[in-house]
């Protein structure tokens, strides 16, 4: 071994020297250092696990509330479509009234003009009636005055207006 440490040109106390050093060295740090640097590295792990936590917490979150706003939307969709349902029902019923009054009032004025017409009808045939009687008082006048002549047929007539001037009133 000697003879190796020779042919490196190494000494054997600078070789033990050397490694007394980094033993020494290797403690020093691994009592000062590394406990500071793996506490510094710990921290860190919690650090960013916190991170992580914070994150998935986030996300829990953010999915809760899209579940809410998607539940929201959904009610408000269906809050919409029955109030459009309410609407429509509202407008045909609000229509089958409108109808109803038309029909109504229809009726009345059928009804009305019916009357007016059987009125009418009614007053024609009195009218009717009348002409009729008065044309059957002077094809009687006429048919008279060719039998009756002079005084006889003038107190006829005078008697027969006051008849019909009665009558008419």
């Amino acid at each position: 071994m000697k003879e190796m440490f020779d042919l490196l040109n190494l000494d054997i106390a600078d070789f033990i020297f050397q490694i007394i050093n980094i033993s020494i060295l290797i403690y020093f740090l691994k009592k000062y250092l590394f406990h500071k640097v793996k506490a510094v590295i710990d921290e860190r792990n919690v650090e960013v696990n916190n991170i992580y936590k914070d994150i998935d917490d986030a996300w829990v979150e953010i999915k809760h509330k899209e579940n809410k706003y998607d539940n929201l939307i959904v009610n408000i969709k269906e809050e919409k479509s029955a109030i459009f349902n309410k609407a429509i029902e509202e407008a045909k019923i609000q229509k089958d009234l409108i109808e109803g009054e038309a029909r109504m009032k229809a009726e009345e004025e059928l009804l009305r003009a019916r009357i007016s017409i059987d009125n009418e009808k009614n007053m024609a045939l009195q009218e009717i009636k009348n002409n009729i009687s008065e044309l059957v008082v002077l094809g009687a006048e006429a048919v008279v005055k060719k039998e009756i002549e002079g005084e006889k047929y003038n107190t006829m007539i005078n008697e027969l207006v006051d008849n019909l001037g009665e009558k008419n009133e």
